[in-house]
Order: C-alpha cells, then sequence, then structure tokens
C-alpha cells in the first residue's frame, strides 16, 4: 500500500476524495527525535510511525518547514490567488510557513485579496454558531465555528463574501470577514435613524433590515437599509455615516467590480465616489418600462458570471409570469434585451441575487431561473425553475407555508440556494 506524501501527484480515480477544513491543520512538520536528528536521509512522513533504530536509512528526506521565503512565500501567493480558505490552511501548517505569509488581519477588512469572494454562508435550522459555507465556484463545503455572531442579527453575505451584523443590544453595524475572522465595527445604525424610526425600531425587529451591502470603491462600504429607506457609505473606523440617498425606494442593491448598484423604479444607478464631491447616485442604465413598486412586479439585478444583468418578474395579476433579461450596457446606459443565461442559472429573491454554473452544480438546470421563499414569489403561480429558453416553468416543490420546517427535509442544492437569496424577514435567526 501506498503512503500518501504531501505534495506528490495523486493517482488518478474515479472516486473522488474530499477533505475537511481541518485537514490542512492536520499536517505538522517536527523536528526528528534526538537519536535520528543526525540522519539527514529521514523522512518525517505525516502518519507514520518513527524508526527506532538509528541505523536505518532513507533517502528521500525533506525538510518541509525550512522552505524558505522564497518557495513557501511563491505557494502562499498561487494558493492566495485562487481562494483565501487555501491560504488560511496553508499558514495553520506549521509557523515557519505562517512567518512567510502575511495575516490577514494586519490589512483592512476591504482589502480584496483576503475576501472570501466565492464562498456563501447557507442557511440552516437551529442557533448554533457552527454555520456551513458553500464555494459556489468549487461546490465544495466547510463548516466554520462563528461565536463572533452571538446576539447580533446576521445579513449577507456580501458580494464580497463578508458578512454584515447588527448588535442587537448597542445597534452598531460590524462587518466579519467569516474564515479570517477579522472582524471592524462601524457607526451604531441609530445615527441614521430619525425620531420615529427609532421608537418604531424598539418593538420592530426588523426594521434596520440591510438589503444590500458591498463595497462601493476601495475603500469605501455602502449598506441599503430597506425599511428605513437609507443608502449610506462609510470608511472603517469613520465615526459618521454618509447618507447617499434618503426617503427613495431602492432595491435590490448590491456591489459589482467593485462599484455598488441598486435599482430605482426607473434606472439602475451606481454609487458615484470622486474625492472633490460627496457621494452620490448617478443612472448607470435606464429601466425599458417604469416599474411600480404598487404592484406585484420585481426587477432583479444580478452579477452573472462576471456581466451585470437584470431580471424583469412581470406579473400584472395575471394567470401567468413573464421573466425578461437584460444585460446592463454601462456605454449606452441602455439595457440590452438578452435571450439566455450565457449556460448559467439565476436565483432571485426580492431582495438578493446569485449566479452559479451547472459545471459545478450539475443537478441545476442551465439558463433557468429559480425563485427563493420570500412571500412574494411563493404565491400558486410562482412556479420554479423557469427555463427561459423553452418559455416553460416547473411546479415548485413548496408553495405554502414556507418556514423552519421545510429545512428538515431532504433538499437538494438547488433548494439550499432559494433560501440563501430568500429576504432577511423570511431567514432571521436567533444565535445565542
Amino acid at each position: 500500500m501506498q503512503i500518501p506524501i504531501w505534495g506528490a501527484k495523486q493517482a488518478r480515480s474515479s472516486i473522488s476524495i474530499h477533505y475537511k477544513w481541518s485537514d490542512w491543520t492536520k499536517f505538522r512538520v517536527e523536528p526528528a527525535e534526538d537519536d535520528i536528528s543526525n540522519s539527514s536521509d529521514q523522512i518525517p512522513i505525516w502518519g507514520a510511525k518513527r524508526a527506532r533504530n538509528s541505523t536505518s536509512i532513507q533517502t528521500d528526506w525533506r525538510d518541509w518547514a525550512n522552505l524558505g521565503d522564497g518557495p513557501a512565500g511563491l505557494i502562499a501567493e498561487r494558493l492566495l490567488a485562487n481562494d483565501v480558505a487555501d491560504y488560511i490552511c496553508f499558514r495553520a501548517v506549521c509557523r515557519p510557513w505562517r512567518l512567510c505569509c502575511t495575516d490577514p488581519r494586519t490589512h483592512c477588512i476591504l482589502e480584496r485579496r483576503f475576501h472570501p469572494l466565492h464562498w456563501i454562508m447557507l442557511r440552516e435550522t437551529g442557533g448554533s454558531p457552527r454555520c456551513r459555507f458553500m464555494n459556489m465556484s468549487t461546490g465544495c463545503s466547510r463548516y466554520v465555528h462563528l461565536p463572533e455572531l452571538c446576539g447580533h442579527d446576521v445579513f449577507g453575505p456580501t458580494t464580497e463574501g463578508l458578512l454584515v451584523l447588527l448588535d442587537r443590544t448597542t445597534w452598531v453595524v460590524r462587518l466579519l470577514n467569516p474564515l479570517t475572522r477579522q472582524a471592524v465595527d462601524l457607526p451604531p445604525a441609530t445615527a441614521l435613524m430619525s425620531k420615529s424610526d427609532l421608537k418604531e425600531a424598539s418593538c420592530r425587529r426588523d426594521l434596520l433590515q440591510v438589503s444590500g451591502a458591498g463595497l462601493a470603491d476601495d475603500y469605501i462600504f455602502a449598506v441599503h437599509f430597506r425599511w428605513i429607506k437609507t443608502l449610506a457609505v462609510v470608511r472603517p473606523g469613520d465615526v459618521n455615516w454618509t447618507v447617499v440617498a434618503r426617503g427613495r425606494w431602492l432595491l435590490p442593491a448590491l456591489s459589482f467590480a467593485g462599484r455598488f448598484y441598486c435599482a430605482t423604479t426607473e434606472a439602475v444607478m451606481v454609487v458615484e465616489t470622486n474625492a472633490d464631491q460627496p457621494p452620490r447616485l448617478v443612472i448607470a442604465a435606464n429601466l425599458t418600462r417604469p416599474f411600480a413598486t404598487i404592484m406585484m412586479d420585481t426587477v432583479h439585478i444580478v452579477d452573472n458570471g462576471g456581466e451585470l444583468i437584470l431580471v424583469d418578474r412581470q406579473c400584472n395579476g395575471n394567470d401567468n409570469r413573464k421573466y425578461k433579461v437584460y444585460r446592463v450596457d454601462f456605454e449606452s446606459k441602455k439595457m440590452v434585451p438578452i435571450h439566455g443565461l450565457g449556460g448559467r442559472a439565476v436565483f432571485i429573491g426580492i431582495e438578493r441575487a446569485l449566479s452559479v454554473s451547472p459545471l459545478v452544480f450539475p443537478s441545476i438546470s442551465e439558463d433557468a431561473i429559480y425563485l427563493g421563499f420570500d412571500g412574494q414569489t411563493t404565491g400558486k403561480l410562482d412556479n420554479s425553475p423557469i427555463h427561459l429558453l423553452y418559455g416553460i416553468a416547473e411546479p415548485r416543490q413548496f408553495e405554502d407555508n414556507i418556514d423552519d420546517s421545510t429545512l428538515y427535509e431532504p433538499l437538494g442544492v438547488d433548494s439550499y440556494l432559494s433560501w440563501c437569496v430568500t429576504g432577511y424577514r423570511d431567514t432571521l435567526r436567533d444565535i445565542v
């Protein structure tokens, strides 16, 4: 039987092997014991027993701990470019490797290199701080223990993979990188609330619902509070929020390519940040038709594999639903109709949306729209998924009484992702 040595190529096999989060940390590079330390040919193989005979000779010994700043640093850079989770695991192997890598917590939390861009937190039952995260580009999942969530309402994740937390006692807004465990406090949300808002918030917990958050610039973070109709930005370390828009109905909102976008009743808007002017909303592209908030129609902006698109869901009180998809053309500031999703699938909720590849999740249909479990998308007429190229929709697995009880049943990845885009009011949970 062959002993798998770290760093060696694995034999091709039809059996896929999945490693847990802690597999890297199990590997330890230790100095040889005194009775064999003088032998330069000893191989310390993880999991193998050390030879007790000082005369034993092994010829392929490698001093993995002392790779040096050059090789270890190069490996760390390549891991970081691929996935910050692999980079964190590499740093956890041993102290010499850790010294060759930059500690993410010494940088600003908005430093993009250390953002878990492809990771989302799945919604599951229970109030445990042990949370499961899924990588949208690989399909792998990992559990992360996050005691930082205790005592907070949890929103997100953002496009950058950061979580937005709201302290239930102080109303302080916090940003948390769930993989590096780095956190930073933002100003209290009470600074954005009127006296009537504060009075209502004392008996209505979801008043400060975050319906969109993300980068508006390299080091400017934007947060949209839906129910108090306020969009504000802040830099880490600021003592006050800067209000960008107040009293306007903005829905939805997300970060795309390092800028913050939201939709009004007439256009897709972007937060403009210039050094000589205060942050403000400007038109990125006009909608093809006005959107009325009193109707059941909804619009959804999505990062569809590096392309910003808009899904127009038309209800009109009829017995069917119509879905039209547009690409946001930033040069002409217009919506360009498209007939599919480029082979991808889009999950939309009233406030959130995400795009995934069926190549990663084969059970998901390509060029299809899946609905979340928001109150406005769980009616008997709202079938899901909707196959855009064929103009047909499948009956939903759950139609009525959508609540946490459905999470106890066997779920496919499509159901988990539908829960991820479901709005805060439908996913709020207590973590004690």
